[in-house]
């Protein structure tokens, strides 16, 4: 609750709402991986000791990362936002509304992440196979897919080499599974 009131004190004296929404997007674009906000940025604006900034961006953090808060919903909100004073309330609300999206994503991928095999990427190569030792002209083109793809926090690359009928499966299959 001290948490609270200093943040309250320090937004309503100064008129300092603008300091709040700039930290609350800088915490977003770290849950998105992007660079976040640092206690450097912020002492000289906010006043704030070390110790009540990482507590301001704990609590901010665990805000913005908690799924229930993308609803936009008051009553699905968690405690811990009801505590704190209606001006915050909006200012968090308003972030989360112009940032739902991006934070969505972000958290799905980071749960998927630590659940499953998520692809990361991907790069790709055309062959043509001129022939065999069966067939002296075979002239077929062959892509070769490699899926880099992270489980747990390693990653390692699927290899994939399709001819032309099996990569239209494959987009075939795919389209199916988007719509």
């Amino acid at each position: 609750m001290e948490i609270i009131q200093s943040l309250y004190s320090n937004i309503i004296d100064e008129n300092k709402g603008d300091v709040l929404k700039e930290l609350l997007h800088a915490c977003v674009d770290e849950i998105c991986g992007r660079p976040g906000p640092s206690y450097h940025k912020f002492m000289n604006r906010m006043n704030w000791s070390k110790e009540v900034y990482e507590d301001v961006y704990k609590l901010m953090i665990m805000l913005l990362r908690n799924p229930a808060c993308l609803y936009l919903m008051e009553e699905k909100m968690p405690p811990e936002y009801h505590d704190l004073p209606e001006l915050i309330q909006k200012d968090i609300l308003s972030c989360l509304k112009v940032r739902q999206k991006q934070l969505t994503h972000a958290l799905l991928m980071e749960h998927s992440k630590r659940k499953l095999q998520t692809l990361v990427d991907f790069d790709w190569r055309l062959k043509l196979v001129m022939g065999t030792s069966k067939m002296a002209s075979l002239r077929e083109p062959l892509l070769q897919l490699d899926f880099i793809v992270e489980e747990k926090g390693t990653r390692r690359i699927i290899d994939v080499e399709m001819n032309k009928d099996e990569l239209d499966t494959m987009i075939t299959t795919m389209e199916t599974i988007i719509q």
